[in-house]
């Protein structure tokens, strides 16, 4: 009976793809198999993960062991790693609603998107042009609360419920029973709405725990009685 002497390797690529190599000696013929599954779920939560502001998914990957008692709870472990989810979920909500705004002698201000502007208790004697009281109303409107950031909040705890119920010890002390197929489908789920959202563009915030915002400057006041978009000629300026 003849026997096909074939052996199969396994390679890490650069970017931590694992990719398995047949090899088949008779037939002098090399099969590159697909990438593993595996990969394929990791890089949908790393996705899942750039939503997030820093640190929030990691603070709960901290906290969970603790809460849960490393998946062996009861219903007090329950109620404290629910609480704990809330209130990430609450923070993650609250800081798509904040902003930054670098001003021109690079001082950063963090503040709170509302209706008419960005708000700090530090504006009302920061010495920066176009603030009202403690609102600064500069920026051509980017600082005013728009609807994109009521979607951003919702993606945020999406995108943190997702990753944080379908880890374990979560997954061991809420659901131990699961399938595995769920474990797998929900995240690629999650991953491909949020993915479609954010290529239409929501608004990009750089609130507490993202990017900081680049200097912004604003445009220069309009002069009356001359065109729109054409500044008044300082003193002893030529022309």
């Amino acid at each position: 009976m003849a026997t096909t002497k074939t052996s199969t390797t396994t390679r890490e690529d650069v970017d931590g793809t694992t990719t398995t190599v047949q090899i088949d000696a008779e037939a002098d013929e090399v099969k590159v198999l697909s990438p593993s599954a595996s990969k394929v779920s990791t890089d949908v939560l790393t996705q899942l993960q750039n939503v997030l502001p820093t640190g929030t998914f990691l603070v709960f990957q901290v906290l969970a062991p603790l809460a849960t008692n490393n998946g062996d709870c009861h219903g007090v472990e329950k109620v404290v790693t629910g609480i704990t989810l809330f209130i990430l979920s609450a923070i993650c909500c609250f800081t798509c609603f904040t902003d930054s705004y670098k001003a021109e002698n690079g001082t950063l201000y963090y503040g709170i998107v509302t209706s008419t502007g960005l708000w700090n208790p530090n504006f009302k004697h920061a010495p920066i042009a176009n603030v009202r009281g403690r609102i600064y109303i500069g920026g051509a409107g980017k600082y005013k609360l728009q609807f994109d950031d009521f979607v951003n909040a919702a993606l945020s705890v999406t995108a943190l419920a997702t990753l944080s119920l379908l880890t374990a010890p979560v997954t061991t002390c809420f659901y131990p029973n699961i399938a595995s197929s769920i474990l797998k489908t929900v995240p690629l789920l999650v991953g491909l709405v949020v993915s479609v959202v954010c290529a239409f563009g929501t608004n990009s915030r750089h609130g507490v725990g993202f990017a900081v915002a680049p200097p912004h400057v604003d445009p220069p006041a309009t002069a009356p009685g001359l065109p729109k978009g054409t500044s008044a000629a300082t003193p002893g300026s030529n022309g």
